[in-house]
C-alpha cells in the first residue's frame, strides 16, 4: 500500500494550517465561513485516494460543517456557552507544535550525516612484547626525562571515537517494549540519562512520529509535571 498525499498535506490538520497561513486567518479567531469554503475546495480535487486518507478529510469536513452550523444558532443572552471553535483550534495549536519540534529535530538529525567521524587505528603493530628487555643508557633516560618535561603542560587524554547508529526504528520498539506491560509509562522511564545525545534525539523523534500516527498518546497534569505515555488509537 502506498501513501497519498494532496499536495503533501500530512492529513486534514496539516491542511487547515495550510489554508490559515495562506489566506491570513487569525487561528484564535477563525471565520468558519471562509475556512469551510476553502477546505471543501481543495477536497473537492483530490482524486485517487486511498480510501483510508479521504474518509480521514470527510470527517473533518463534516466536523467543519458542524461547527459553522452550531455558531449560525442564536444564543441566549443569559446562556454562557463555550465557543465551538474551542476544541479545533486546541487540535491546530498542538498539531503546529509537534510539527515545528518534529521538522527542528529533522534539521539536526541532516546536520549530524554531515560528519563522519574516523574509526580507530590499529597500532597493535607498534607495541613491544611485555617480556622484552630494554637496554637504557643514562643518555636515553636524560632524553626521555627532557620529552616528559616539555610536554607535561600538553597532556592529551586517550579518546576512543565510535560513530553510533541508533535508529527511529529502535526507538520506536524500545517505546512498544516498555508499554507493552503496563499499558502508560513516564517520559523520563525511556531514559538513564546516560545516552547519547545522537540517541536521546532519536527515541524522541520516535516519539513524534508515533504520535502523529496515534500509535501513542501523552498527557500532562500540572505544568512543567511529569509527561504520561500510554498506548493511542492505532496502537500495535
Amino acid at each position: 500500500m502506498y501513501e497519498v498525499r494532496l499536495d503533501a498535506f500530512q492529513g486534514p490538520l496539516d491542511l487547515l494550517l495550510h489554508l490559515i497561513k495562506k489566506f491570513e486567518i487569525d487561528i484564535y479567531d477563525i471565520s468558519m465561513k471562509h475556512l469551510t469554503e476553502q477546505y471543501f475546495h481543495y477536497i473537492n480535487s483530490m482524486t485517487e485516494l486511498d480510501i483510508n486518507v479521504q474518509s480521514e478529510y470527510l470527517v473533518m469536513a463534516s466536523e467543519l460543517l458542524r461547527i459553522k452550523s452550531k455558531m449560525l444558532l442564536p444564543v441566549p443572552h443569559e446562556a454562557s456557552e463555550d465557543d465551538p471553535r474551542d476544541e479545533l483550534v486546541s487540535q491546530l495549536i498542538e498539531y503546529q507544535n509537534y510539527k515545528y519540534y518534529a521538522e527542528l529535530l529533522e534539521e539536526k538529525r541532516h546536520e549530524r550525516d554531515q560528519f563522519f567521524i574516523k574509526a580507530p587505528a590499529d597500532l597493535s603493530q607498534y607495541e613491544r612484547p611485555v617480556n622484552e628487555a630494554l637496554e637504557l643508557s643514562v643518555i636515553d633516560l636524560m632524553a626521555a626525562y627532557q620529552k616528559a618535561r616539555a610536554r607535561k603542560k600538553v597532556q592529551v587524554p586517550e579518546v576512543t571515537l565510535a560513530r553510533e547508529s541508533y535508529t527511529i526504528q529502535q526507538g520506536t520498539d524500545l517505546i512498544r517494549q516498555r508499554l507493552s506491560a503496563d499499558g502508560h509509562i513516564r517520559f523520563t522511564d525511556l531514559f538513564t540519562f546516560n545516552e547519547s545525545r545522537h540517541r536521546l534525539v532519536t527515541i524522541f523523534i520516535a516519539m513524534l512520529e508515533m504520535i502523529k500516527h496515534q500509535e501513542i498518546a501523552v498527557s500532562q497534569e500540572t505544568l512543567f509535571g511529569e509527561i504520561e505515555i500510554r498506548r493511542g488509537k492505532l496502537a500495535c
